[in-house]
């Protein structure tokens, strides 16, 4: 499986305990990210002696102190609702280990509050019903303790209304992986192609110039000029079972930030300061949990350097 599609893209998400694996480990993610961010700001703040010295006795800005002061800081910031998010999942979660589960659930349904309109995307086939063509479809995400709203499948444009806390784009790979094992279809053939949420003008021309491309074969007498995936009414059914599996996993989800970028990398083959070749690869849309881990990563490797600094100083040489 190619790595940018499996890690960075568009996770493969198999099933409802797969997807609630990825809600806990945001869950884990984002206070971590809040505790190291503090940790490391308190580090270089009751330091900052030191670390001042350090700089002015070697080859090292001083203006390296008040970027780290300023990088803990905007990542105790980014962080905190999130932190305070997962808190309120675990805070659920032990409500219902210790005393009654149904209230529980209940409890944090109502305090998701109104639901509004939620993300879109454009997948790179038509899907609708054989006894239903060219109708947009609705697949309900329900349970017993209530709605978390609909996904509406109108051609190749997929929108998730009623959906709480601006609903969850990790939804719809989800769903995809769901159609192709309903349906017999390779996952590799159905994905997803644009994100309403990162580029809107890319999204909304894509959906346009497939809804012209079909219409002018309605006209033409040819309704299957663009790929298509297409669901029985039993084949319906059972993705909404499969959606309601996961009901609890986007009510936790809900508490947490929904970030979504886009992403970049670079390889440079002549390395700074000359750096004229370098290899690049864009990516439409960076999964919320590799880059929250990528950034845990780079936060913890810079509170390790702090320490060993502060546990053994490098030598300078003095005044």
């Amino acid at each position: 499986m190619d790595l940018a599609r499996a890690v960075v893209r568009a996770p493969d998400v198999t099933d409802a305990r797969h997807y609630r694996r990825r809600v806990l480990a945001l869950c884990g993610i984002f206070p971590s990210l809040f505790a190291l961010a503090a940790v490391g700001l308190t580090l270089v703040v009751d330091k900052g002696r030191l670390f001042v010295t350090l700089a002015q006795r070697s080859n090292v800005e001083t203006l390296t102190v008040a970027f780290l002061i300023f990088f803990f800081a905007y990542v105790l910031m980014l962080t905190a609702k999130g932190a305070l998010g997962a808190a309120r999942v675990v805070y659920y979660h032990l409500r219902a280990r210790v005393g009654d589960a149904d209230a529980a659930v209940r409890a944090k349904v109502a305090a998701l509050g109104r639901p509004g309109y939620g993300p879109s995307v454009a997948i790179n086939r038509v899907v609708d019903r054989h006894d239903r063509p060219g109708e947009p479809l609705l697949l309900a995400i329900r349970d017993r303790f209530g709605s978390m709203g609909r996904l509406r499948i109108d051609g190749v444009r997929i929108d998730h209304i009623e959906a709480h806390s601006d609903g969850s784009n990790n939804l719809f790979p989800f769903l995809l992986r769901q159609i192709c094992d309903v349906t017999g279809t390779p996952a590799e053939e159905l994905t997803v192609l644009q994100w309403r949420g990162l580029d809107d003008q890319a999204f909304h021309h894509f959906v346009a110039q497939v809804a012209a491309t079909r219409a002018l074969g309605r006209r033409l007498g040819d309704d299957a000029v663009w790929p298509r995936v297409t669901l029985s009414a039993a084949q319906c059914d059972e993705l909404e079972r499969r959606l309601s599996d996961i009901c609890d996993s986007l009510r936790d989800e809900s508490f947490l930030p929904h970030w979504e970028f886009e992403g970049e990398h670079k390889v440079p083959i002549i390395p700074e300061p000359l750096g004229v070749i370098s290899l690049k690869r864009s990516e439409r849309r960076v999964d919320p949990l590799s880059s929250m881990l990528s950034a845990l990563v780079v936060v913890a490797f810079a509170v390790a350097l702090i320490a060993w600094f502060m546990w053994r100083p490098p030598w300078v040489p003095a005044r």
